[in-house]
């Protein structure tokens, strides 16, 4: 990607964080950074192809972490390292949790490349519970649970911090947190004994607990 394609994304993930994603206009985009619309569009089209490339950058991070876990390599996933570490990449990127529903009214491109990462990402995740399954970490799972136990995680992962806008917290560290809270416990029944020791599981939601009594 070139310079001027990257500033031009990092400009948008910030007006989109600021003002909203509808709220802000390529040629606001264009005029923070001191550059024509047309000179824009030179790099992208319209606004829903910036959309569109912030959101793959996106699912790329998600990927790398998710396919960690080799087949063949016996080893517990640390959902904790896991989710810490993609809070705070997602934070960069929070307009598009905010405005998933929004943006996929409303550009019908967006609509299919969010399906897409869709798909995409509850594979991963079915992959990744599936090889903690193989190795003894998590209970096994019919065909029918497993994939409610990826479509769920998905809808957690999307939706966790509107839940906690809309509950009225207003600290974003405490959101963040009370995120992976979300996430820890719903994927603690169906780990076992060895899954929640090596893991650490049960450890990391004891120190989620005691970061978020320090906000």
């Amino acid at each position: 990607m070139s310079k001027r394609k990257e500033q031009i994304i990092e400009i948008s993930i910030k007006l989109f964080n600021e003002k909203g994603c509808e709220k802000t206009s390529t040629r606001h985009i264009a005029d923070e950074l001191g550059i024509s619309v047309g000179n824009l569009y030179y790099y992208f089209k319209n606004k829903e192809e910036i959309i569109i490339e912030i959101y793959q950058e996106l699912m790329k991070t998600v990927s790398g972490y998710l396919g960690s876990v080799k087949d063949g390599i016996d080893s517990a996933f640390d959902f904790y390292e896991f989710l810490a570490h993609q809070m705070e990449i997602e934070k960069k990127y929070r307009f598009l949790r905010l405005e998933m529903n929004s943006l996929f009214l409303n550009y019908p491109i967006v609509k299919e490349v969010l399906k897409k990462g869709v798909v995409e990402k509850t594979n991963e995740f079915k992959a990744l519970y599936s090889h903690q399954i193989k190795y003894g970490y998590m209970n096994p799972l019919d065909d029918y649970e497993m994939e409610f136990i990826r479509s769920n995680t998905w809808v957690i992962a999307v939706q966790w911090e509107l839940y906690w806008v809309l509950m009225n917290e207003k600290n974003e560290k405490t959101r963040r947190l009370k995120g992976v809270l979300n996430m820890l416990y719903f994927v603690k029944p169906y780990l076992t004994k060895k899954g929640l020791e090596e893991s650490n599981l049960l450890k990391s939601i004891e120190y989620v607990k005691e970061e978020l009594k320090d906000v």
